[in-house]
């Protein structure tokens, strides 16, 4: 993780991490956007990561000028969190729910070996099951207070059963368990209604640009 004064740059230089991971995050209130943009560009240039995204905030004037510089809109996700103590949801007393090692939830829900070095005492690896057969899977990451929720997934022949929802607040719930105060994630446009169902509120959404189109 690079910090500079305009932007927060994840990097990842070897797979399977840098399919996805290479992203830099546009801090909020800079002026001098081109400065910013050469900084990124030369990070990823130096280390020979060609695919990377830059994530701005809706609230930030930065799109044309990310345009201008040959990149285009990939995608969107919505910044969603909530205080734990605002936890509402369905009844997860029946929640079929296991707590998996890194090398086993991979086998379920991943790629094997991504993130190997995550500390054993911060990262959580729930599997929820369904007739005795692994139906959906989160990652629960807790830093500073904050429970984040990643790589939430449903297997396809139980969506829509609300399984998501429930395993999202089983995390919650386990979460303030170990002291968490908070949870966030970041949301799909197909998922913002299962994390709002939890008690997630909306913080805007953020525009992922993509360089060489």
């Amino acid at each position: 993780m690079i910090e500079t004064d305009g932007a927060a740059i994840a990097t990842f230089a070897r797979p399977p991490d840098s399919e996805f991971l290479n992203n830099a995050m546009l801090l909020s209130g800079r002026e001098d956007l081109e400065a910013v943009f050469d900084t990124v560009e030369r990070v990823y240039r130096e280390r020979d990561i060609r695919r990377y995204a830059v994530w701005v905030h809706e609230s930030e004037s930065a799109a044309s000028a990310l345009q201008a510089r040959s990149n285009s809109h990939d995608s969107s996700t919505r910044t969603m969190a909530m205080p734990i103590a605002d936890l509402v949801g369905p009844d997860i007393a029946n929640l079929d729910v296991i707590e998996l090692s890194p090398p086993e939830f991979w086998r379920v829900g991943g790629p094997a070996n991504l993130l190997p070095e995550l500390p054993a005492d911060r990262a959580h690896f729930h599997v929820c099951r369904s007739d005795g057969k692994s139906a959906a899977t989160l990652l629960a990451f807790d830093h500073e207070g904050d429970c984040g929720i990643y790589m939430v997934e449903t297997m396809p022949e139980v969506r829509r059963r609300g399984l998501a929802t429930a395993l999202s607040a089983h995390a919650v719930v386990e979460a303030r368990k170990r002291g968490c105060t908070t949870a966030s994630l970041q949301a799909t446009p197909m998922a913002e209604g299962v994390y709002a169902k939890v008690g997630f509120r909306n913080l805007g959404r953020f525009d992922e640009y993509v360089p060489g189109g």
